[in-house]
């Protein structure tokens, strides 16, 4: 399995290889991004366009990786209600199999002849 996935692992980057090899003067060439919130205007200084997209990368891992804490904060939560719903139920099941054990010694036959 290991083997696998090294192999993948090369072809992926030689995929990303030959991206940057063949897409090289449009990843250097120097670009400014202008981003307009209707109060103000922000400039970045010119940059080359393969660090301008890492950036956007980068970001989008940040943006993804709260919704995900999020999300995992919620489904952590519930988790502890649901443990708490399975110790609540496994606590009546005990005490309906006490009252149970307690009626059939009650009710036995033995006790009556």
């Amino acid at each position: 399995m290991n083997k696998i996935k090294f192999v993948i692992l090369i072809i992926v980057f030689v995929i990303i290889g030959l991206f940057v090899w063949d897409n090289g003067a449009f990843l250097l060439a120097k670009n400014s991004i202008s981003l307009n919130l209707f109060i103000k205007t922000y400039n970045t200084p010119e940059l080359p366009t393969g660090i301008i997209l890492l950036i956007i990368f980068f970001a989008g891992l940040l943006v993804a990786y709260v919704f995900a804490l999020f999300e995992r904060f919620r489904l952590n939560a519930e988790i502890k209600g649901l443990k708490y719903s399975i110790d609540s139920n496994i606590e009546k099941i005990a005490e309906l199999k006490n009252e149970v054990v307690s009626l059939r010694n009650k009710f036995s036959p033995e006790q009556k002849e």
